[in-house]
């Protein structure tokens, strides 16, 4: 009846600062998907510097956000069900910000594969009709230009 996916949100190419307290990674694009695409968990992955990730999906007639996911990268690695299942339509946009804090660290540290580099991933779990889009789709750095992200919630980088 349905096919499930992942739609994974990364960001790339990020240097933090050493010793500065908040630093964003942000992360925006146009729904990857030409049919609506259910939401209903999330998982966020990122090293010791990040204390929260958040989520969000744009509208951009009603220029409002609306919050789809809130999680720590320092809990477990699993996959947290969002409060109630989030429809998100094509030309909707989907926005997620890394928030880290580099407080103590003496030196730069740059977005990468390694475990010395820090990470900026938000995995969202759908299920949408079947045929219709691909069970793995992607959304890297700000496709939609950083205004996108320059408006989300004054709250978007607390735990």
């Amino acid at each position: 009846k349905y096919t499930a996916g992942i739609l994974l949100m990364l960001r790339g190419g990020l240097t933090i600062p050493a010793n500065t307290p908040v630093v964003h990674g942000d992360v925006n694009c146009k729904l990857p998907s030409t049919t609506p695409l259910h939401m209903f968990a999330y998982r966020t992955h990122a090293h010791s510097l990040s204390p929260v990730i958040t989520g969000y999906v744009y509208n951009e007639e009603g220029h409002k956000y609306r919050e789809i996911a809130r999680g720590s990268p320092q809990w477990p690695q699993a996959f947290y069900p969002m409060k109630k299942v989030q429809t998100v339509k094509p030309g909707e946009i989907v926005t997620a910000r890394c928030t880290y804090n580099s407080t103590g660290v003496n030196h730069a540290t740059n977005i990468g594969s390694t475990a010395g580099d820090e990470m900026c991933n938000l995995y969202i779990m759908f299920f949408t009709e079947p045929g219709k889009v691909g069970d793995y789709l992607m959304c890297a750095n700000e496709q939609e230009g950083p205004a996108i992200t320059r408006g989300l919630p004054a709250d978007s980088d607390k735990p």
